[in-house]
């Protein structure tokens, strides 16, 4: 029986990412015996397809294609999936793109984080208005505008639930319920499990709310290619297309990678100066207009 030790090391949305190709190896290939290495192993708490393996294979799994889905329209998961295939030497039957996270029923069964510290019993969504300090470029800075309208438009019958690491740059949303640095990874996968939704840029929350198939609203912007991340249930407000420095993939600009070519006064990218507070206004109430969520929405 063939044994092998998948390593992945980047950050939770990448990882959260990479559970449909480990997923879809397990289902391609039972007899072989999987583990993973990650730093975010509540990702993987109950888990049916992992197990405790010595003497493994160890493979460092990326996703290179990254670097080549502007044209070849690769998925995220996609890219997963290829590197182990090339890695491990097998393929792999594709099952899908959505992530895959493992709720036990005692957890469904607690009362949710908003509950116990804000006593609110209805409807919420997650919002993460804040960006890492090494990837400024996904910085909106209309936040606060955008709680103000969400609140105006829903009257109190919905409320907003503001998450996010403590290590990042966060500015309180007046309006909103605060959890900034108040959630380890396990407990946002409860939280996102038991909300409405998600809004926010490029990062956790959103692959959290695909994982369980749930609404989410991301603030693409220009920075990456569309296809790249985009789940067929989401509101995905892009700008690719229409500026010259993401006309047709994005410009994966941003940390490591360099500095934004087109920067509004005040050092804001032009491409998320282009979505406005009600832009996302009405990405989300589309959820509720179209019938998929309704205010009385529980678990």
């Amino acid at each position: 029986m063939r044994k092998v030790i998948l390593k992945q090391a980047q950050s939770p949305g990448d990882i959260l990412t990479m559970t449909r190709a480990v997923v879809d190896l397990k289902l391609s290939h039972p007899d072989i015996e999987i583990n993973v290495e990650s730093p975010c192993h509540e990702i993987w708490e109950n888990c049916p397809y992992l197990t405790s393996v010595s003497g493994a294979e160890v493979f460092n799994i990326g996703y290179d294609t990254i670097h080549e889905s502007g044209w070849r329209g690769h998925h995220f998961s996609d890219a997963f999936r290829i590197d182990i295939e090339n890695k491990l030497g097998l393929k792999i039957k594709k099952t899908g793109i959505y992530p895959e996270l493992w709720l036990s029923d005692e957890e469904k069964g607690w009362i949710n984080q908003v509950e116990t510290e804000f006593g609110w019993t209805g409807p919420f969504w997650l919002i993460n208005a804040g960006y890492k300090p090494d990837n400024e470029l996904k910085r909106y800075t209309r936040w606060q505008e955008f709680v103000d309208l969400f609140n105006d438009y829903f009257k109190g019958s919905v409320r907003l639930a503001q998450i996010g690491h403590k290590s990042h740059h966060h500015a309180i949303l007046k309006g909103a319920y605060n959890l900034i640095g108040k959630t380890d990874t396990r407990q946002l996968i409860r939280l996102a499990w038991w909300s409405n939704g998600t809004i926010g840029p490029l990062s956790f929350q959103f692959v959290l709310a695909a994982a369980f198939k749930l609404p989410h609203v991301v603030l693409a912007a220009g920075k990456e290619g569309v296809r790249w991340h985009i789940y067929p249930n989401g509101r995905y407000l892009y700008t690719n297309g229409a500026l010259k420095c993401c006309e047709i993939d994005g410009c994966w600009k941003g940390g490591s990678n360099g500095h934004c070519r087109d920067l509004m006064p005040g050092n804001i990218p032009r491409c998320f100066a282009l979505i406005t507070p009600q832009m996302i206004l009405d990405a989300v109430a589309m959820y509720y207009e179209g019938g998929i969520l309704n205010l009385n929405r529980g678990k």
